[in-house]
C-alpha cells in the first residue's frame, strides 16, 4: 500500500473518531446539566423534578453509550467519566435522601470508578442536606444524614486503590473526612441547642401555669 493511501485511511478514521467525540461532548454536557439540576431539586424537596431531570440525564447517557459502542476508549477517557460521576452522584443522593435502595453501577449503566467518586460527592451533598435539616429544626433528619455520610466514608475508605485505578478518590476522601467532622460538630451543637431551648420553653410554661393557679 502506498504511503499516501495509508495517510488517507488514517485521516478518514480520525475524522470519524473526532465526530463521535463531538457528539459525546454534547451528550455529556446534557448529563452533567440534568444531574446538577436534579441535585438542586433534591435540596428543594422537589423529588418529582429530580426524577424528571434524571430521566433526561438517562436519555443522554443512553445516547452517549450508543455513540461510543464502536469506540470503547471513550468510555474511560474524554468527557464521559465526569458525566458518569455527576450522574451517579445525583442518583445516589436521591436514593439516600428518600431512603430508597441505592443504585449500583450496573443498574446505572456506568463504570465502577466514576461511580465511587460520585458516591463521595453525594456524601458531600449530604452535609448541605443536614444543614438544611438543622435550619428546619429537623434534628433527627440531620442525624440520619450524618450517619449516611459516616457510612459512605467508612466504606469508601476501605477501598485502597491508587489514583491510576480510581482517579481523585483519595483526594475526595480527604474532603469527606473533613466534611463528616464538621457536620458532626454542627449537628451535635444544634441538638444541644434544641434541648436547651425546649428546656427553657418547658420551664416557662410551668411558671406560667403556676402563676395562673
Amino acid at each position: 500500500m502506498k504511503f499516501e493511501k495509508i495517510m488517507e485511511e488514517i485521516d478518514n478514521a480520525l475524522k470519524v473518531k473526532d465526530a463521535k467525540r463531538e457528539e459525546l461532548i454534547i451528550h455529556s454536557r446534557e448529563m452533567i446539566r440534568r444531574s446538577g439540576s436534579a441535585v438542586l431539586c433534591i435540596h428543594r424537596g422537589d423529588f418529582q423534578g429530580a426524577e424528571e431531570n434524571l430521566r433526561a440525564a438517562k436519555g443522554a447517557l443512553e445516547s452517549a453509550l450508543r455513540g461510543c459502542a464502536e469506540l470503547p476508549e471513550y468510555f474511560y477517557t474524554g468527557p464521559l467519566p465526569q458525566a458518569f460521576q455527576e450522574y451517579a452522584e445525583a442518583n445516589v443522593l436521591l436514593a439516600l435522601v428518600r431512603g430508597l435502595d441505592i443504585p449500583d453501577p450496573k443498574g446505572l449503566g456506568i463504570p465502577p470508578e466514576p461511580y465511587l467518586t460520585g458516591v463521595a460527592d453525594a456524601a458531600g451533598e449530604l452535609r448541605r442536606y443536614a444543614l438544611d435539616s438543622i435550619r428546619k429544626d429537623e434534628i433527627e433528619e440531620a442525624w440520619r444524614a450524618l450517619e449516611l455520610m459516616e457510612e459512605a466514608y467508612t466504606l469508601l475508605r476501605g477501598l485502597d486503590y491508587p489514583r491510576a485505578v480510581v482517579p481523585n478518590l483519595k483526594r475526595k476522601l480527604d474532603v469527606m473526612r473533613r466534611l463528616v467532622e464538621e457536620t458532626r460538630g454542627d449537628v451535635t451543637l444544634a441538638h444541644q441547642g434544641l434541648l436547651i431551648r425546649r428546656g427553657i420553653e418547658k420551664a416557662s410554661k410551668e411558671r406560667e401555669g403556676e402563676r395562673l393557679q
